[in-house]
Parts: structure tokens; sequence; C-alpha cells
């Protein structure tokens, strides 16, 4: 199942995409948030490819929206970094200067 949710994070609007489970019962969720020059994605989906296509990713952990808003970024492609973009803040501050 795929749901779409618009979430207001900082005053902007970030268009969340969960698909549940897609590899099935027990399996994590598959979260993206996208702002207007870039996303946050779940560990489930992959940074090399972001880097490769050259957008503008981060990579936090989580099973929820919520959960992606307040765990830090793990990863950041180049393109998220020189929009200010860095490992260790939260989900809602990378989708701050990723809505800039």
């Amino acid at each position: 199942m795929i749901q779409i949710e618009m979430l207001n994070v900082k005053g902007q609007p970030v268009q969340g995409v969960r698909i549940v489970a897609p590899g099935g019962e027990g399996h994590p969720n598959m979260l993206v948030l996208l702002c207007k020059k870039g996303y946050i994605m779940c560990g489930y989906l992959n940074q090399g490819t972001a880097e490769a296509v050259k957008d503008a990713a981060a990579v936090v952990g989580g099973s929820t929206f919520d959960e992606i808003l307040a765990n830090p970024v793990k990863s950041v492609s180049p393109e998220a970094e020189a929009l200010g973009v860095a490992v260790g803040m939260t989900g809602a501050e990378a989708c701050e200067k990723l809505n800039a």
C-alpha cells in the first residue's frame, strides 16, 4: 500500500510518501520526504544511486515520518551538502535546507 501525506516542516510543505512493508509482512516501511530541491530517504533506498544521478538527497533512519524528521542525517549526497545539509542534523533541519 502506498500512502501520501502532506507534512508541515518548519512552515514549509513536504510531501511524505510511505510504501508499507514493500518486502512483505515484517519488513520495514519505505519512506521518502519530498522537498523543493531534493529529498530525505530512509535507509531502504540507495544513496549511491542518488549520487550517480546527482540528486540532492540525505539518508535518515526511521520507520515513521516523525522518526525521519527527528532522527539524525546519516549520509548526504554532494548536491545536498552544497545546499547546507550535513550529517548529524535532524531530518527536519535537512528538510528546511532542501526547501530553502
